[in-house]
């Protein structure tokens, strides 16, 4: 025997999980401690941490004085760190976030001397279609992985394929990262089971060396490791042993054309349960935690658009934090909710965080171009790219002159204080006044009256506000009365308002300006009857059940759309554990409310019709003893307004409901007009992916074919727009006459009561210890879906549509009201950017003194892309490296399935 065995010692450290954060790092650090000691005194010991700079970013915090010591090894090459910031799931995050994961891995690897060039994902939910594209962008052409590779791939190595045409060499870890623990796991007998493994791998290997991986999670290097294998060497053993890192092994292959030519082909997502769980269930736990990242997502990229078009001032480290937080939350075993409560928690924190530092960057660019409209206009800015006609919500004042292109909404109230108070009590007043504000608006005025003192408020400053004056006043009144006992009556009262709805027309990545008497009439306005809504695009009917029925201006039909399924779960975090289907809960039926469906039309139009569907349903309160539903139940009441915007083909919904029991999944299914589909396809992660009906499977879980999106998911005739990572199925539904047509089921809570049960009716071994997580069952929690309702035609529903609703559906502009003196000429942009159709604007930013735009081509056909923009550019990629000049910018060409990227110096400040 002659190949070489080359052991690779390592950790896979999950930075939180079944403990937080913060328990994990005390072992981290200890661990830590200890390896560097080991590396030192060993000079042929090696180790592989796992993939994600986080680590040893973790350590570094606790341990400063060590660095030095760090960057020694790593620059050695035998302390391998990076190449992602953390090892996330790559299907609960979205493609720009994957990005932003490696930009932030690589900086700080690289400031340790550098970064593993491997995509090291050992341990992930299965695999999204574009990883090979990204990883390419960063120039990184290999890839390490275990979950999702289809059973057909029978050899240790293959190019896995993004849609683009991009690759990668793959090296499959066929038997997990674990795959060398039995090599030394009997003492002594390395020179006997070094052989059999050699022999037991061979059909895989053939002639290349066999990679035996030595860690598995949270556990510490074996510290004799090196005097075993001297030992082994000194006995003649054979295969050869060395001991590498990931990055060591994998430098004797190449990745360019050729050698991935000559390797199986695997193209697309990694899904297949075929010889590793996919633990498809954390799609659907904790849904706040999706919702989070998602809303932060789309709020710290639209606070990048608007900073790099109009922002004056430097957010850098903002940003740099803000994506640093969220980032750090998508860790496979954080965002997913999969880990104990405080881990849960804690991941929820940072995520708001991020949340928070770009509503605050958006607060401030917003504020500086307030003062360029008068109070009586509004400026709108639209963080798509896709021009558009949109809505949105202001306070009107007094009674306006209202044009076609203005609904009024609901009356705000005018007395906001009214309190009746004793001379002595009247310098608290100086305390609720903070510079010109109280109770949320700007003082405009006030009056003293016999007994009385009235302040004038509005949303907007009139006039001046002289603070020192009527505090003189009022403690001349206190002087003036030493007992303190004389009655005031004080009101603040704000002239009268509304909150109404502007129709506004937007520029790609533009501001526009708008007020109440200049908002443009509806070419289609929605006409609202107490059971419809159209807009001559789209005509909605509730039905009687509570369902709805959609006809689109051109033919398509979809009755019977937002049926509820509910259905007992005695799974877990990771998997769906379904209980005895008879005990499904489909039709409204509560016995103490007196109609079980209620429809109330909230909105007429012209811009916005809404309607309110409230249904009440008599659900299981949990699961008895022997795992089956109880025979006790409990209301869960399910309001869902539908709701219908002029101007837009979609239907939006929103499902609220108030959880009120355990162990079900909660479930609202979309016809798609058809039957016996073949599958269905769904967006994220900068592509879309189509699915079959059923899973691979082959290992110890039962493949069910619940799959994630992230945009939208669809089949037939129906699109589902979604804002968040959202769990769904092509099923066949039996609902109403007894006919079987397919159906989207899109999972809106899924509420269990066990990290991992060692016992589940779809999976073999537990996924975790059986921990209990209280805070996964949601009680009394609200729990809130938005998505969108597409129709196509001729039973098809073209994905260009679905990309461009999609587009509308996920970014609301940004509007601040104005604070000028009157209204100027808007400020001009920094670059002139519109995209449309399936080419879509991901990211638009500032890096280092470079204006940088990132678009995607989500179709698998080339699309034409325009910059209106006198600016040079240049194509680079992801990392910005390797600028090609583009010379016509007004006619780029965005390849099918192709990531984008464009940089343009700006102008000096």
């Amino acid at each position: 025997m002659s190949r070489e065995l080359v052991v690779v010692p390592h950790t896979h450290w999950d930075r939180e999980w079944y403990e937080p954060h913060d328990v994990f790092r005390l072992r981290l650090v200890h661990m830590l401690d200890g390896l560097l000691d080991l590396l030192e005194s060993e000079p042929s010991y090696r180790f592989t941490l796992d993939g994600q700079a986080a680590a040893i970013e973790d350590y570094l915090e606790m341990r400063p004085d060590r660095r030095a010591r760090v960057v020694a090894l790593v620059e050695a090459g035998r302390l391998s760190v990076g190449p992602f910031l953390i090892l996330l799931d790559e299907f609960a995050c979205d493609g720009e976030t994957i990005v932003r994961n490696l930009e932030l891995g690589l900086a700080s690897s690289r400031r340790l001397g550098r970064a593993m060039p491997v995509g090291y994902l050992p341990d992930m939910f299965g695999h999204a279609a574009q990883t090979p594209q990204i990883l390419r962008g960063f120039g990184i052409g290999h890839s390490v992985l275990w979950r999702g590779v289809p059973d057909r791939v029978r050899n240790h190595a293959f190019a896995w394929q993004a849609p683009n045409g991009d690759a990668v060499r793959c090296e499959y870890l066929f038997d997990g990262y674990g795959n060398g623990l039995d090599l030394f796991a009997l003492r002594g007998q390395l020179g006997t089971l070094a052989p059999e493994y050699a022999e037991r791998t061979a059909s895989w290997f053939g002639d290349d060396p066999v990679l035996a991986m030595l860690g598995t999670d949270h556990s510490a290097p074996p510290a004799d490791l090196v005097d075993v294998v001297r030992a082994y060497d000194a006995a003649g053993g054979d295969p050869a042993i060395s001991i590498e890192t990931v990055d060591g092994y994998l430098a004797g292959f190449a990745t360019d054309a050729e050698a991935l030519g000559a390797l199986p082909n695997v193209t697309g997502e990694l899904r297949s349960h075929a010889r590793g769980n996919l633990l498809p269930g954390v799609f659907s736990i904790r849904t706040n935690l999706k919702a989070g990242m998602a809303r932060t997502e789309r709020m710290l990229t639209a606070a990048e658009r608007l900073d790099l078009v109009y922002g004056t001032r430097d957010h850098r480290a903002f940003f740099d934090t803000a994506w640093y937080r969220l980032v750090e939350s998508t860790a496979h075993d954080s965002v997913t909710g999969c880990g104990v409560d405080e881990t849960a928690e804690q991941v929820g924190t940072r995520i708001s965080t991020a949340g928070h530092i770009a509503r605050g960057v958006i607060g401030s660019v917003l504020s500086d171009l307030s003062a360029s409209a008068s109070p009586a206009t509004h400026l709108v800015f639209n963080p798509s790219a896709h021009a558009r006609r949109a809505q949105v919500e202001v306070t009107v004042h007094g009674a306006p002159e209202l044009s076609a292109g203005a609904q009024l909404l609901t009356p705000l109230p005018t007395v906001l204080g009214d309190e009746r108070m004793r001379t002595d009590e009247l310098p608290k007043l100086l305390r609720r006044i903070h510079g010109r504000e109280l109770f949320g608006q700007l003082i405009n005025g006030y009056a003293w009256g016999e007994g009385s003192l009235r302040f004038d408020v509005a949303e907007s400053p009139v006039g001046v506000w002289d603070l020192a004056r009527f505090t003189a006043e009022l403690e001349a009144r206190v002087a003036a009365d030493p007992a303190g006992a004389g009655q005031w009556h004080v009101e603040t009262i704000a002239e009268p308002r509304h909150r109404a709805l502007l129709a506004v027309d937007l520029p790609g990545l533009g501001l526009a300006a708008v007020s109440e008497s200049t908002a443009p009439a509806p070419s289609a306005p929605v006409r609202a009857t107490e059971r419809s809504l159209t807009n001559g695009a789209l005509t909605v009917t509730v039905n009687p059940d509570g369902t709805v029925r959609l006809e689109s201006a051109t033919g398509g039909v979809l009755d019977g759309a937002l049926r509820l399924v509910d259905e007992g779960d005695r799974g877990d975090s990771y998997n769906y554990g379904p209980v005895d289907p008879t005990s499904a809960v489909d039709t409204p039926s509560a016995v103490d409310t007196p109609s079980h469906v209620e429809i109330t039309l909230l909105e007429r139009g012209p811009l916005r019709g809404r309607i309110l569907i409230r249904r009440a349903y008599a659900v299981p309160v949990g699961l008895d003893a022997d795992r089956r539903r109880s025979g006790a139940t409990a209301e869960l009441v399910v309001d869902t307004i539908v709701e219908l915007r002029e101007g837009e083909s979609f239907l939006r919904v929103g499902v609220d409901l108030v959880n009120p029991v355990s162990d079900h999944r909660l479930r609202i299914l979309v016809p798609v007009g058809a039957r016996d589909l073949p599958g269905s396809r769904s967006a994220g992660q900068y592509g879309i992916t189509e699915r079959g009906r059923e899973g691979e499977g082959g290992w110890g879980e039962f493949p069910l074919a619940t799959y994630p999106a992230y945009r939208f998911a669809a089949a037939g005739a129906a699109g589902v727009l979604v804002d968040k990572l959202t769990e769904y199925e092509l099923v066949s539904d039996g609902a109403g006459d007894g006919a079987s047509e397919d159906a989207l089921a899109l999972t809106l809570l899924r509420a269990v009561g066990m990290m991992s049960v060692n016992v589940h009716p779809l999976r073999d071994e537990p996924a975790g210890s059986e921990f209990p997580v209280p805070g996964a069952q949601y009680l009394g929690e609200r729990v809130r879906t938005e998505f969108g309702l597409v129709v196509g035609d001729a039973g098809v529903v073209a994905d260009e549509a679905l990309v461009s609703a999609a587009e509308a559906f996920r970014h609301e502009p940004l509007v601040v009201r104005g604070t000028g003196a009157a209204d100027g000429p808007l400020p001009a942009p920094v670059v002139d950017v519109q995209a449309s159709g399936a080419v879509v604007l991901e990211s638009a930013r500032r890096v280092d003194g470079d204006a940088e735009l990132r678009f995607v081509n989500y179709l698998a056909e080339d699309a034409p892309l325009t910059l209106r923009s006198s600016a040079g550019w240049s194509r680079t990629d992801l990392a910005g490296d390797g600028a090609d000049e583009v010379a016509d910018a007004s006619g780029l060409v965005v390849r099918g399935g192709e990531i984008l990227t464009l940089r343009s110096r700006l102008a000096a400040p």
